[in-house]
């Protein structure tokens, strides 16, 4: 696609999307799925018309799609946290079921446990533990990200709108001038 896209503006001749994709030789809607390719195609077009409107549109419509498929990747990394903070709530609990089992296999005597095994627990425990906080920590950063990518994407979009123009208004002159 980036190849066809090069041409295009090498050649300087605007092509149409069916045309790009059947010279890419992929699937004919390939460019309605890959919204970047798409807007990247518009941008190629717009200069080649020298459509400033359509080039600046053109450009929102690339920086939302950047964003989108960055947002998507925090969306798949907060996903992959989340997973692994339930992995390790799931091996806490399991742990802590060993621990009550244990003490009640000793009538309910925790030290009657050998030291090294309530070591080893603890230790199971504190590892738990501090992975589960690294999660909790690695999400909230990713919320963070995600949560200022919204507001700069609300901000370039609210940049790139044009104002509709100004007519000032005629000043009627004082009586007497």
């Amino acid at each position: 696609m980036l190849d066809v896209l090069a041409a295009m503006r090498k050649s300087r001749q605007a092509l149409s999307d069916a045309e790009i994709t059947r010279r890419a030789a992929v699937n004919p809607q390939y460019l309605q799925r890959h919204r970047d390719l798409k807007a990247e195609a518009e941008t190629v077009r717009a200069h080649l018309a020298q459509d400033r409107p359509r080039a600046v549109a053109a450009a929102t419509a690339r920086k939302e799609a950047a964003l989108e498929v960055e947002n998507r990747m925090l969306l798949e990394q907060n996903a992959a946290l989340q997973r692994t903070l339930h992995e390790v709530q799931n091996e806490l609990r399991t742990l802590r079921a060993h621990n009550l089992g244990a003490r009640l296999r000793d009538g309910l005597n925790a030290s009657s446990m050998r030291d090294t095994e309530m070591e080893e627990l603890r230790e199971q425990r504190d590892a738990a533990l501090a992975a589960g906080r690294q999660a909790e920590t690695a999400m909230q950063a990713l919320r963070n990200v995600n949560q200022r990518l919204m507001i700069e994407n609300s901000r370039l979009i609210a940049a790139d709108t044009p104002e509709p123009p100004r007519t000032a208004a005629a000043v009627p002159e004082p009586p007497g001038h």
